[in-house]
Order: structure tokens, then sequence, then C-alpha cells
């Protein structure tokens, strides 16, 4: 797990910089995200630098080269399958207590004509690598966008000139990049943004990494009646065997390390069936760690008490109340991207406090609810009835559910709707006409990550969460969290191949694959996650009340005169919940100072 970056030398040295000198701020941009070791090195006309987290083969170093320098290659994050692979690439060493440097498979497979092995390979990672001969240089990323990976595009030259873990590690290669009003306006809308390409001074772009497409996921089908019925729940172990044995191999998968494992275990569904796997791996008495926000229901706590007795793990319980906010701005300047999502910091809050317990490795349950189908809003839209003739009736004010429920059934696209995280009026009181104008705050448009393809709205929305909340939100949030606090994250549920049946709506197959082996709790719990109480919050005195009134946020061009103060005093009196709104408007404003007085300035992670 590491930090990589990359650029060309000549087009460094038209740009005015000295190579070895820059790469080497860049890498230092990057050691958030590797504080064990750091290296650069030249390969032909490229230069690579590494900012190591030694999870594998400890006493390694990164960039990795060949002798005679033809090929080199850098790597973050882990290759689960690695020693399936290296049984190919190098007989004999699969079976070593602990395999080589996982950045060595890459290399070796480009080195010897298999390129077929990079498709296979499993697990969080992107990586590169450069075959001088040939000028060559070969990008990769996991299916689902678990390792970001930004690239620099020249206009009307198509390979890469230069890439990086994080934007923000591009700063000293004079890359910064102006969002265009769409990608804003989405941000504000949902609290994160379809990647699209950012403008780069001189005729340059910053781009995603290209992402190679993920397997085939099933359509969506109703529960049956059988499965449903509490008959169903308690169905024998022989019919549950298959996903459970599926759920475990990768489990395995991703704890075949050499480092202390630990476990995101909140009370749900999701983190409680990881629970279970480990159990039945004999893992040993692993640490779990929960997070409760003060003053919030404590039921998802005590069910994560009962989940860790019956599996044998060592609940760490972590408490967090308005203090867990001070992460933000260090996240934000590491990151080089606002933070729309606020459970990142309950992420990283559990990290830090396994981080602490010695652990170096986090399972969680990211990719759950998007692979068998979990959040509620694929119930809604299935059912959802088109109702255009209300529209004027349905609140503009309140994000609750059944508002947005009312919005979506007379909305063009209901899906927009159901996602968003502020309501239409947030956006027309404080935003700037240009960006309250978009057609996604009218609940229409496009999704985040929708393919474009004709298909029903529970298709269209679990497709876009797939492409765009997946990869572009939820994972990078927990990238984020994770490795600030020097903790590797590994997601079980992405790692495997899950796509053997068609999933149905609310987990319904995870909930029959493992109702005998966990709580009666864990099947009935509602879905809460790593939700902050952030209504509350922002009714108290909460310091960041005072970013939002000062001057200079008040006067930026994306916000309306006079509307920032007119949405607090809205939220503070009661007479909407706008804590999200309030908390994106925060996350933004952070962004742009972070922006303007650069990494080193603001702190860096906390």
């Amino acid at each position: 797990m590491c930090g990589i970056v990359g650029a060309r030398e000549e087009w460094l040295r038209r740009r005015g910089l000295e190579p070895r000198r820059a790469l080497t701020a860049c890498v230092e941009r990057l050691r958030w995200r590797g504080p064990d070791g750091a290296g650069v090195v030249r390969i032909g006309d490229w230069w690579l630098g590494c900012a190591r987290l030694a999870i594998t083969q400890r006493h390694s170093r990164q960039p990795v080269q060949r002798r005679g320098g033809r090929f080199a290659a850098v790597l973050n994050g882990a290759i689960t399958n690695a020693r399936e692979l290296w049984a190919e690439l190098l007989p004999r060493a699969e079976r070593r207590r602990e395999p080589p440097n996982d950045a060595w498979l890459p290399l070796l497979a480009v080195e010897r004509g298999r390129r077929d092995l990079l498709a296979r390979m499993r697990g969080h990672h992107a990586f590169a690598v450069v075959d001088a001969e040939r000028d060559e240089l070969v990008l990769g990323q996991d299916r689902f966008g678990e390792k970001p990976l930004f690239c620099v595009q020249e206009r009307g030259r198509p390979t890469p000139v230069a890439f990086a873990s994080v934007p923000s590690a591009l700063r000293p290669l004079d890359v910064v990049a102006e969002s265009p009003p769409a990608r804003i306006a989405q941000w504000f809308r949902f609290g994160f943004a379809a990647q699209l390409p950012q403008r780069v001074r001189p005729a340059a772009r910053l781009v995603p990494a290209p992402s190679p497409r993920s397997p085939g996921e099933p359509s969506l089908r109703e529960p049956s009646r059988d499965e449903q019925s509490p008959r169903a729940m308690s169905a024998s172990k022989a019919s549950t065997t298959p996903l459970r044995q599926q759920l475990q191999q990768s489990v395995a998968r991703c704890i075949d390390t050499q480092v202390p494992v630990g476990l995101q275990l909140s009370g749900g569904l999701d983190s409680s069936c990881l629970a279970a796997c480990l159990a039945a791996l004999d893992a040993g008495p692993l640490p779990a760690f929960q997070f409760h926000a003060a003053g919030e229901p404590d039921s998802e706590r005590r069910i994560a008490i009962q989940v860790a007795e019956r599996c044998g793990l060592q609940l760490h319980r972590v408490d967090g109340g308005t203090e867990v906010l001070d992460a933000l701005p260090g996240l934000t300047a590491a990151a080089g991207v606002p933070l729309g999502d606020p459970s990142i910091l309950a992420v990283h809050a559990v990290a830090r406090c396994a981080a602490a317990a010695g652990v170096r490795v986090l399972l969680g349950g990211e990719g759950a609810d998007e692979r068998f189908a979990g959040y509620r809003r694929y119930r809604a839209l299935q059912h959802l009835p088109h109702l255009p003739w209300l529209r004027r009736f349905a609140p503009t004010w309140s994000n609750g559910y059944v508002a947005r429920w009312l919005r979506a059934a007379t909305a063009p696209d209901p899906a927009i709707a159901l996602l968003a995280v502020t309501p239409p009026a947030f956006a027309r009181t404080v935003l700037s006409p240009d960006l309250a104008r978009r057609r996604v705050f009218d609940d229409a448009g496009r999704l985040p990550g929708d393919d474009g393809v004709a298909r029903g709205p529970a298709e269209r929305a679990r497709t876009a969460d797939l492409r765009g909340y997946l990869r572009w939100d939820l994972l990078p949030k927990v990238d984020v969290a994770t490795m600030a606090a020097g903790v590797e994250s590994r997601c079980p549920y992405l790692e495997g191949d899950f796509a053997h049946q068609a999933p149905a709506v609310g987990k319904v197959a995870l909930r029959q694959a493992f109702a005998e082996v966990l709580p009666a709790a864990v099947m009935t719990q509602p879905k809460r996650g790593f939700a902050l109480p952030l209504d509350r919050w922002f009714r108290s005195q909460l310091p960041w009340l005072d970013l939002l009134a000062d001057a200079r946020t008040r006067q930026r061009e994306h916000l309306r005169p006079g509307g920032l103060a007119e949405v607090v005093d809205r939220h503070r009196s009661g007479r909407a919940d706008l804590g999200h709104g309030l908390y994106l408007l925060v996350a933004h404003e952070l962004f742009l100072r972070t922006r303007d007085i650069g990494f080193s300035e603001s702190g860096g992670p906390a």
C-alpha cells in the first residue's frame, strides 16, 4: 500500500522543472500514504516515484527495476491472488511464507508477454510499468477503483505525461486542475461527482485512469415469497454453503499477510458476515472496531458486541463526538479534492484506533450494498409510481426519505431525487445561478456513473452506483481515511466474484447464507453505516459555523450573496434539516483554502 507518481522527463523540462527534484517533491507529498520508505528512479524518458507503506515484504523497496534498466514499475495496493499468479510467473515462489513484493507481478507480466495476467489480478491496486526500450507506459487499476490513479494528458497526445495516486501529489509539477461547473453542481447535489476531465494549464487535462470494465453484474430481481419467508431464513446449511464459501475464500485471500489484521464491525449485516467468515477460518481473536457517534442510538453497538462474542473477536469501542470533524482539513489537503462524504471522518477515527492497536490491514464491508442490491432506494424505485402532475406540491426544503420519495415520484428521473443529499431549494438559495440552474437540481439529467443504456430505474441506479458512487465516493473515502492513519483497507466483497446469480433486492442471498451463524438481530437491523449526526451538530456551537460566516467564504464566486446566512439560519431555527448541505459548504471551502495555501502549510492528515 503506497502512493505512486510518475512523469515524462521531456514534459517536465518543457515546464521548466528539474526532473529528480520535481519527482522527489511529489513523493514527499505522498509520504502520508507511505511513511515506511521512498524512492525515485529514472527509466528511459520516465521518472517513477513511490512512498511506501510496507505490508508485504517489509524490507523491499519501490520502485522496482530489472537488471539492465529496461523495465521498472511502481504499485499501490495489494494483489490478493498473488500466490496463484506467482505459480505461473515464478513457480515455487507461491509456496513461500511471504511471496515477493506484489510490485514485481505486473512488471514480470509485461516483460514476459503475459499481459493476460494483468486482467486476472484481484484485490485493490493501481500500478505503472515502463518499458524503456519501447518507450511504453502500461497503467492498470483494480476493477472497482479501490486504489485511485489520476493522469495528466496533453491535447492530442493519448499517452499520459504524468500520473499520481492523488491530485495533491501533482502540485510540485504545477498541475492545478479547475473543475467544470457541471462537476461542481453534481458535487453539491450528491456529495460526490463524476470524475470529469478537469482543465490543467497549459493545454492539458487531469483525468481518471482508464477504468477496466468490471464483470457483468446480473440484473436485479424481486425476492420470491420463499426467500422472504421465516422458513427461508433458517434454510439448511447445504443451501447456503456456496455463497458463504465464496466469501470465506475472499476473506482468506485478504488476510493472507504477515501483518496484524482487524475488522471494521459496524453491527450491520455486511461486516457481521465478514466476522462470521473470520470465525470459520479460525483466524484467531482478531480485533474488531465499532464506531458510535455520541448521543446517537446504540443499537448497532449492542449488536456488534453480540457478533464479536459469537465470532471470537476482540471488540474495540470507538466513540466520536464533534472532535472527529477536526481531521477534515488535513484529509482534504492530503487528498487534493473536496471530501463530500462526512462518513470519511468516522472511518478515519476507526482507522486511527486500529493503527494505535497495531493493526496494518483493516477489512471492511464496502461494496456489499452495490453488489447485493442492499440500498433501500432500489426497492423504492422498483415500485415507485410516476405522478408528474403533483410536482408543484413536492417539498423543496426537506431531504427526508418521504420528501425525496415524493420528489422522485414526480421527477423526470426518480433515481436522481433518491440519491441526492441536498434538497432543490438549497441550491436556489445558496449557490450561484449558474450552478443552481443545472438539471441535477431539478431531479433531471444523468446520474454520475450512468452509462446511458435504457433500463428500469432500479437497474440504472445500481449500475450508476457501481460505476459512479462506489468508484468516485465510497472507495476514495475509505482509501484516504485509512491511508492517512497508516492502515491498508481491504474489501472482500469487491475482491471476489459473486455474479453467479441475479441479486434479489435487500441482500436476500447474504441473509440466507449467514442466518444460522449470526445473531438474529443482525438480520433485522436497519442500515446506518458510518452516518454522523450533522443536523444536531450544526445546531450546536460548532466552530465550522465561524468558517461559513467568514467574509472570505461568503465572497466565493460559486455562492449567492446572502445565501449562506439564510441556510444557516433556516437550519439552526429548525425550519429545515440541512446538516449535510452545510457540511458540503464547509468541505468545499476547506478544499479551496488548502489548495490556495498548499499541503505543507495546511498540516497534512490528522
